[in-house]
C-alpha cells in the first residue's frame, strides 16, 4: 500500500513539475500585448472578486428582495447576451484596445452608481450599463487572445488567463469578505447595516480605475475588417454551419444551468446556512486557490486525452459535488462541495474558450464569438431571473438541482457533437 502511494505521490509531484516547467517555456513566447492584456485581466477581477461576495448582500441589506436581485442580475447578463453582435461590430472597427478602454471606462461609471444609488430605476438601467460592458470585454478577449499568440502557446495564454482571473478573484473575495469588518470596527458602523458593505464596494473601484494604465500601453492593429457590412455578410453564413449552431445550443445550456446557481451561492450561504461575509469570502478565496491548482494541469490534460474529453470529464465530475451542496445544512460540508465544484467545473472554461476559436474560420472568429455568447449570456439573464423567482419562494436548493439536469444534458450533447470532430481535425494536422 505504501508502494502504491508513493508511487501516486510521485507522479503527482512530476505532473506538477512538468506543467509548471511548460507554462515557463510558453510564458517566454507571450507578447508584450499578452502580458499586457493578463495585468488588465488580473486588475479587473480584484474588483469583481469583492463584487462578487458582497454586492448581492449589499443589495438584500437595502431592503430589497431576491427577486428584484435576481432582476438586476438578469439584465447584467441579458444586455451582455444581447449587445454581443453590436459589440463584435464596434471591436471589429474600432479595434481591440479601443475596444477594452472604453469596456473600462463603461464599468468604472456602472459600478461607481450602482454602489451609490437606491432608487429602483437606476440600479435596473445601470445593471444594462454593466452588462455592455461585460459584452464588450467578453467578446474581445477570446479575439484579442488568439491574434497576440500562436499555436504554440495559445492554450498556456488561454489558461494563463484564467488562471490570473482566479488569482484575482481569490484575492477579492478575500477582501470582500474582511473589509466590511474592518470597516465596521474602525468606523463603528452597524454591522448589519448596508454601510459597510457599501464602503467595501466603493473601494473595489481603485482596481478598476488603474487597470486602464496597461490597457493604454497596448499596441492596436488595425481592423482587419470594416465592420458593419463584412460582420452582417458572414452573419447568414455562419449560421447556415451545423458546427456553429450546436456550439451555440450546447453554450446556451450551460448557460441557463450557470445562471440558476452560480448568482445565488453567497445568497444560499448567508441565508440558509447562516454564514458570515466573512466566512464567505474565505469559502469563495480558498475555492479560488484550490482552481488555480487545477488550471495548472488544463494544457496538460488537453495534450493526453483532447480538449473534448476533458470538457466532459470535468464538467460531469463536478455534478456530484454540486448536489452535495445543496443536500447538507452543515456548514463546512457545504464549502467542501462548493470549493471543489469550483475548481473542478472551471477548468473546463480555457478548453471551451479556445476550441470555440479554433473549430471556425479566421474572418468569422468575431462573429461566432459574439454568437455564443449571446447565445450563453441571454439563457443566463432568464435563469437568473427564474432562479431569483424561485429563492424569493423558498425554494432555495431547487435552481441547483436544475443546474444539475441542464450540465448533464449539455456535457452529454457537448461530448456526441464534437469529440469526432476533434479526432478527424487532429488527425487532419497530422497528415498535413
Amino acid at each position: 500500500m505504501k508502494k502504491y502511494s508513493s508511487l501516486n505521490s510521485r507522479f503527482v509531484l512530476n505532473t506538477t513539475i512538468s506543467a509548471v516547467a511548460g507554462y515557463r517555456a510558453r510564458l517566454n513566447s507571450f507578447s508584450l500585448n499578452a502580458y499586457l492584456f493578463l495585468a488588465y485581466i488580473f486588475l479587473i477581477s480584484l474588483s469583481l472578486g469583492i463584487y462578487e461576495v458582497i454586492f448581492n448582500l449589499y443589495i438584500l441589506r437595502l431592503g430589497f428582495r431576491e427577486d428584484f436581485l435576481g432582476l438586476m442580475l438578469s439584465l447584467v447578463s441579458i444586455s451582455t447576451g444581447l449587445f454581443a453582435i453590436p459589440s463584435a461590430m464596434f471591436c471589429d472597427r474600432a479595434g481591440r484596445k479601443n475596444t477594452l478602454l472604453l469596456s473600462c471606462l463603461l464599468l468604472l461609471f456602472s459600478f461607481a452608481v450602482l454602489y451609490t444609488t437606491t432608487s429602483p430605476f437606476l440600479l435596473t438601467l445601470f445593471s444594462i450599463l454593466y452588462g455592455v460592458s461585460s459584452s464588450l470585454k467578453i467578446v474581445t478577449a477570446s479575439t484579442f487572445m488568439v491574434e497576440n499568440s500562436t499555436t504554440y502557446e495559445r492554450m498556456h495564454l488561454f489558461s494563463m488567463y484564467y488562471l490570473l482571473y482566479t488569482i484575482g478573484i481569490m484575492i477579492g473575495n478575500f477582501a470582500g469578505g474582511t473589509l466590511p469588518q474592518i470597516f465596521t470596527s474602525s468606523l463603528k458602523i452597524d454591522p448589519m447595516g448596508s454601510e459597510t458593505y457599501q464602503l467595501s464596494l466603493y473601494a473595489s473601484l481603485t482596481a478598476v480605475l488603474i487597470s486602464l494604465l496597461p490597457l493604454i500601453f497596448i499596441k492596436n492593429k488595425k481592423p482587419t475588417l470594416s465592420g458593419r457590412p463584412a460582420l452582417f455578410s458572414t452573419l447568414v453564413s455562419t449560421l447556415r454551419s451545423e458546427t456553429i449552431r450546436k456550439l451555440i445550443l450546447v453554450n446556451g445550456l450551460i448557460g441557463m444551468g450557470w445562471g440558476l446557481a452560480l448568482p445565488y451561492f453567497n445568497v444560499y450561504l448567508d441565508i440558509v446556512l447562516g454564514a458570515s461575509s466573512r466566512q464567505i469570502g474565505f469559502i469563495f478565496s480558498l475555492s479560488q486557490v484550490v482552481m488555480m491548482f487545477t488550471l495548472l494541469f488544463v494544457p496538460i490534460l488537453t495534450e493526453w486525452l483532447g480538449k473534448v474529453k476533458v470538457v466532459a470529464l470535468v464538467q460531469l465530475s463536478s455534478i456530484p459535488f454540486l448536489m452535495l451542496f445543496t443536500s447538507t445544512s452543515v456548514l463546512t460540508i457545504a464549502a467542501f462541495g462548493y470549493i471543489m465544484r469550483s475548481a473542478i467545473m472551471n477548468m473546463s472554461n480555457p478548453i471551451l474558450s479556445s476550441f470555440n476559436m479554433e473549430v471556425v474560420s479566421e474572418d468569422q472568429r468575431a462573429t461566432v464569438n459574439s454568437l455564443i455568447w449571446m447565445s450563453c449570456y441571454t439563457c443566463v439573464g432568464l435563469s437568473t431571473y427564474a432562479g431569483g423567482l424561485m429563492m424569493a419562494h423558498n425554494y432555495y436548493s431547487l435552481p441547483f438541482l436544475l443546474t444539475c439536469a441542464l450540465y448533464v444534458v449539455a456535457t452529454v450533447l457537448y461530448y456526441l457533437f464534437f469529440e469526432k470532430m476533434e479526432k478527424e481535425q487532429k488527425n487532419l494536422d497530422i497528415s498535413v
